[in-house]
């Protein structure tokens, strides 16, 4: 491997457990979680991503996943790692820090994950996305 090829790869293991924890939450339904083969892709979207993204935005993003892994079941009075949680337990624990003053590292993870996780063609589907303009040409 070339110091090269090691730039595509922008997070550990364990941060992109951290992440699919998080982004298994965001994303459920009433009908529960999204697709496995879904959370794969966007996975792989986000080391991608973070692979080339600049120093600086990289470990501002890798710093708010893990802050995020952390607060987030702190403020539900849990004392271990988020994706150590259940998915329901996860859920309530990113509610609460979305709800609290220490919300920041949830609204930078929240909307990366968001961003990625829509350009997947079955959710951009989902929501009615179509690619089109939502307004008419001009009169």
């Amino acid at each position: 491997m070339t110091p090269h090829a090691a730039v595509l790869y922008g997070a550990s293991p364990g941060t992109l457990a951290s992440a699919r924890a998080l982004a298994e939450a965001i994303f459920s339904t009433e009908s529960g979680p999204p697709p496995a083969a879904r959370l794969d892709w966007l996975m792989d979207e986000l080391d991608d991503f973070l692979g080339r993204v600049g120093a600086r935005g990289r470990v501002l993003l890798l710093l708010s996943f893990f802050d995020v892994s952390w607060l987030a079941p702190l403020v539900a009075f849990r004392f271990r790692p988020l994706r150590s949680l259940p998915l329901a337990a996860r859920v309530d624990a990113l509610e609460r820090l979305e709800r609290s003053r220490i919300a920041m590292p949830l609204l930078a993870t929240k909307a990366i994950l968001s961003v990625l996780y829509y350009e997947h063609p079955d959710a951009a589907r989902e929501i009615g996305f179509d690619g089109a303009c939502l307004t008419r040409g001009a009169p």
